[in-house]
């Protein structure tokens, strides 16, 4: 049984945290949920292996397919009635996947700095890689220290938010190192299908991009609005304009519900 969250109230909101992070750490940087109800219920809920969720039997269960499928699953234990999905990175691809999968049953979408996507991804793979060799040979705490050495955050938010590449090594200390090598694995045989599979789906949808981020590059969120029918993209580039992510999230979500 997966670990879930719901608090809100309102029309029903299901989202999905980034790689190696949690829903604490989402609470922690507030970057997308207020502290406040704010009008709709957020369904949250931490990912196999990740926060104090048990961890999967093998690879297959942290490739983003199975985490669409378990976002479903979640939602369907919440209600029957049609939802909001969205998630970050990760969380993303996974929310994108369920609603192309269950359509019907999706109001609108939330993607929040979506990972590297096609083109993009070998490159990103070639990461993944490269921290397995560190996992194998020298054990998680070296990669939290290169973590801690080289944080996965935009520079402009690193000068703002410090506190935020804190949350993200207490993260990563909360997992195992064999269920990191097989998220590691999982994450390196993922990649949404191709360009023009997405040119169908008419749901809403909202891209939230931030600049300067590698792992999370602007051409992918710019590259998922030209395909996505019914998307509208917003970029950021400070800690001002990332404050206000969470009271735009609610607001899309009512704006489609029901």
């Amino acid at each position: 049984m997966l670990n879930t969250l719901a608090t809100g109230s309102g029309p029903t909101l299901v989202w999905a945290h980034g790689l190696m992070y949690s829903m604490q750490f989402e609470s922690q940087t507030g970057w997308f949920h207020p502290l406040k109800d704010d009008g709709i219920q957020r369904l949250r809920f931490d990912a196999r292996g990740h926060g104090l969720s048990p961890v999967g039997s093998g690879m297959q269960d942290y490739l983003w397919s199975a985490q669409a499928t378990d976002m479903l699953n979640v939602a369907r234990h919440q209600t029957f009635a049609p939802v909001a999905l969205g998630g970050q990175s990760m969380g993303s691809a996974a929310a994108l996947l369920a609603a192309m999968q269950r359509p019907q049953e999706v109001t609108c979408l939330i993607l929040a700095t979506p990972p590297c996507l096609w083109q993009s991804r070998p490159l990103q793979v070639q990461r993944y890689r490269q921290m397995q060799r560190l996992l194998q040979q020298r054990g998680i705490d070296s990669l939290i220290a290169l973590a801690k050495r080289y944080p996965a955050l935009p520079a402009w938010l690193l000068e703002a938010r410090p506190e935020h590449a804190k949350a993200a090594l207490q993260a990563m200390r909360q997992m195992s190192q064999d269920s990191l090598m097989d998220m590691l694995e999982a994450a390196c045989q993922c990649d949404l299908p191709p360009p023009d599979s997405l040119t169908t789906l008419q749901i809403p949808t909202l891209i939230l991009a931030w600049r300067d981020d590698p792992i999370h590059p602007l051409h992918s969120a710019e590259q998922l609005a030209a395909k996505l029918p019914q998307a509208q993209l917003q970029v950021i580039d400070n800690a001002a304009q990332l404050a206000d992510w969470p009271q735009q999230i609610s607001n899309f979500v009512l704006q489609h519900a029901g």
